[in-house]
């Protein structure tokens, strides 16, 4: 091995020890907006109350209902930025994730994918999310249930103040993998229009 080569394999190796999950805290994440919200097969990104529900669509709330049997799925986004400060190159290789409503832990998964994360660039992370409400919600009444459901598709893309992720990602760099130590809880940021519903 020439000098040149061991001197960059000695500083390489010497810059690996000091790269941290710290260090790559400096890529943010945040929770952007929902798409496709569907409870019980019903399209709910244009209904904005329960009023504007139709015969057919109540038919099947309630046909659901008696099967105590409310699916709900929708697409979360994801929103990661990181810093133009950052000089490490990095990918985003997993993300084992939690769905927090309402301050209650429910469904959990592990999205495995090749994203990379641009210097100075944002990059939406798109979960494809699906949960029984009566699995965790089984003590609400059934309007309480369908009104929490339909409080994802809010307005604007507002997201509402009772959704919560918890995500721990692995971000892999010139120096192998890094999985953060501790899950990372994301909450909406705040917003200056008033929510429509909370959970």
């Amino acid at each position: 091995m020439s000098i040149t080569a061991f001197a960059a394999a000695i500083f390489l190796a010497s810059c690996a020890s000091f790269i941290t999950p710290t260090d790559l805290s400096k890529v943010k994440f945040s929770l952007d907006r929902v798409s496709a919200v569907r409870l019980a097969g019903i399209d709910l990104m244009d209904v904005k109350t329960l009023d504007e529900l139709n015969m057919f669509q109540i038919g099947r709330a309630t046909m659901a209902l008696s099967r105590e049997s409310l699916p709900l799925n929708l697409t979360l986004h994801l929103k990661s930025e990181n810093p133009l400060a950052n000089q490490v190159a990095a990918r985003l290789t997993r993300m084992d994730w939690t769905l927090v409503l309402d301050g209650r832990d429910t469904i959990s998964g592990t999205m495995e994918k090749n994203i990379q994360l641009v210097a100075g660039e944002a990059q939406d992370i798109p979960l494809n999310l699906s949960l029984n409400m009566f699995e965790f919600f089984d003590e609400r009444s059934a309007m309480d249930m369908l009104e929490l459901a339909m409080a994802f598709a809010a307005e604007g893309d507002a997201m509402p103040q009772g959704v919560a992720l918890k995500i721990r990602p692995t971000i892999d760099t010139i120096f192998g993998p890094i999985t953060y130590g501790k899950a990372l809880l994301i909450k909406p940021r705040s917003k200056i229009r008033p929510q429509r519903q909370a959970f």
